[in-house]
C-alpha cells in the first residue's frame, strides 16, 4: 500500500475562506459592541433618574465603545492589508487566525466589563490584556507569513515586509503603555488606544517619504 508523502500533507491553502471567516467575526464583534450602550439599564440601575442625567451617566460606556471600535477597526484594517500580500495559507496560518478571532470575539465582553467597572483597576487591566493578546497574535500572523517570504508574494520588497512588521508592534506596545497608566488611573489608561490610528497614520506618512520609496518612484 502506497503511503502519502509528508510533502503532500503540507498543502498550500487558499486564503479566501480565512478572509471570509475573519470578516464575519469582525462584523459581528463590531455590531455587538453597541449593545453595551443600554440607556434603559442606566435609568433603572438602582434608582430612578431623569433621562438627561442617564445620558450623561452613559459617557464612560460610550468612551469604551469608541476605544474598542477603534481597536477592532485597526485589527481588521491591518489584517486586510496583510492579506493583500499573502498569496497562500497553511495549517499554522489557519490556527493563528482562529486564535486571533478568539481574542477579537472577547473584546465585546471585556468592553462591557470595563464599561460597568471602569473605575476598577482589574476591569481595565482585563480589557487591556485582551487587546495586548490580540496584538501579539496579529504580530505572529505577519511574522509567520513573511518569514522567508513563506506565504507572501515573492515580489514584495523587504521594505514593505519591515514596515508591516514594525506596525505589528504598535498595539502590543500601546497595550503595555495603557496597563502602566492604569496603575494610576484606569480610565486614562484605556484612552491610550484612541491614539493608535494616529501612530499608524504617522508611520505611513514616514514610509511614503522614505528615501527607499522615493527611489522606487523615480
Amino acid at each position: 500500500m502506497k503511503m502519502p508523502s509528508v510533502k503532500k500533507l503540507h498543502l498550500d491553502l487558499s486564503t479566501t475562506r480565512i478572509e471570509n471567516l475573519v470578516d464575519g467575526v469582525f462584523a459581528i464583534a463590531l455590531t455587538i459592541l453597541v449593545l453595551n450602550l443600554d440607556i434603559d439599564e442606566m435609568i433603572s440601575h438602582g434608582r430612578e433618574v431623569p433621562f438627561e442625567e442617564a445620558i450623561v451617566m452613559l459617557w464612560p460606556r460610550l468612551l469604551h465603545y469608541l476605544e474598542s471600535f477603534v481597536i477592532l477597526a485597526v485589527f481588521w484594517t491591518k489584517h486586510h492589508q496583510q492579506c493583500h500580500f499573502i498569496r497562500r495559507s497553511d495549517g499554522g496560518m489557519l490556527w493563528i487566525n482562529l486564535i486571533a478571532l478568539f481574542f477579537v470575539s472577547l473584546i465585546p465582553f471585556s468592553t462591557s466589563l470595563v464599561g460597568d467597572y471602569g473605575d476598577r483597576h482589574l476591569a481595565a487591566l482585563i480589557f487591556e490584556a485582551n487587546i495586548f493578546a490580540g496584538g501579539i497574535i496579529f504580530w505572529l500572523h505577519w511574522r509567520h507569513a513573511s518569514a522567508g517570504k513563506r506565504l507572501i508574494d515573492k515580489d514584495v520588497g523587504y521594505d514593505v515586509v519591515a514596515f508591516y512588521r514594525r506596525g505589528s508592534y504598535v498595539i502590543p506596545l500601546a497595550s503595555v503603555a495603557a496597563m502602566s497608566l492604569t496603575i494610576f488611573s484606569p480610565r486614562v489608561g484605556t484612552m491610550v488606544f484612541l491614539f493608535v490610528p494616529l501612530v499608524f497614520a504617522l508611520m505611513r506618512l514616514g514610509f511614503s517619504v522614505s528615501p527607499a520609496v522615493r527611489a522606487g518612484r523615480a
